[in-house]
């Protein structure tokens, strides 16, 4: 039969045993090349390990060369081009003093912040806008009555956008609603419904408010912490600069290598 017939004619599928269910806890069936990649791992250890030993047990206890204190091993043999460029004294005290002004620069930009984020916060409004109203003279601004220049009693003047005015309060039924939710004791029943909706949005910028000033006092918190941390590190490589500085040391002999045996 040629190739091409017998590539041709339908063959049975084929089909690899799978783990039985009473070994399903060891994860899938092993398979050859399985076993083969953890052949390999293990031969490949275990002449490592009788290489090693081989030189261990061939190894002369008093052999010694200077390059022995300077050179590293990767995977029991020697590797080469390890030894660094040693920076002197002078380049490693200019790499601190950019290191601690980078540090004193992110400081002063939290603390920037920080500021920022106080005054925010002590205005009340937590991030929110403000009713600015502009006048002619300085006079105008002493003698400033928000009540009379909004027209509207001094126990409403927290509600910028929906701001009652005397001539509102005139009706009977209004005044009542607002001297029922002054008391905390809600609106009437019969209230109309731009009421309900003008109440419902108040409480909607009321909690929305609130979650921003809390969200703030989380950042503002967290930013003080920040700016600790970094006039603590920015401190400590200011006592490094220090003790690196020409006179701060004591004196140190530095005597020759020498071999003992």
């Amino acid at each position: 039969m040629s190739s091409s017939m017998r590539n041709a004619v339908q063959r049975r599928n084929h089909k690899e045993r799978s783990q039985p269910a009473a070994r399903a806890k060891w994860g899938l069936l092993e398979k050859r090349k399985d076993y083969q990649a953890r052949a390999h791992d293990y031969n490949r250890k275990k002449k490592t390990l009788k290489s090693l030993s081989s030189l261990a047990a061939a190894r002369n206890p008093d052999e010694f060369y200077f390059r022995m204190t300077s050179t590293t091993q990767r995977q029991g043999k020697v590797a080469k081009n390890t030894v660094a460029k040693q920076m002197d004294q002078d380049e490693v005290k200019l790499l601190k003093t950019q290191d601690a002004g980078y540090l004193r620069m992110q400081a002063q930009q939290e603390r920037r912040k920080i500021e920022d984020l106080e005054g925010r916060l002590a205005a009340g409004f937590g991030g929110g806008g403000d009713h600015m109203v502009f006048v002619e003279e300085k006079e105008e601004a002493e003698s400033f009555e928000p009540s009379k220049f909004f027209d509207t009693p001094e126990e409403l003047l927290g509600r910028r956008q929906n701001r009652v005015t005397h001539d509102m309060l005139k009706d009977g039924r209004l005044q009542e609603m607002v001297q029922m939710a002054m008391e905390g004791r809600g609106a009437v029943g019969g209230e109309s419904t731009e009421e309900k909706r003008a109440l419902r949005k108040e409480e909607r910028e009321l909690k929305k408010r609130q979650r921003m000033r809390e969200r703030e006092y989380r950042e503002l918190k967290a930013r003080m912490e920040r700016e600790k941390d970094l006039k603590r590190v920015e401190a400590e490589l200011d006592e490094q600069r220090a003790k690196m500085a020409k006179g701060a040391s004591s004196v140190k002999n530095k005597w020759a290598k020498e071999r003992k045996r």
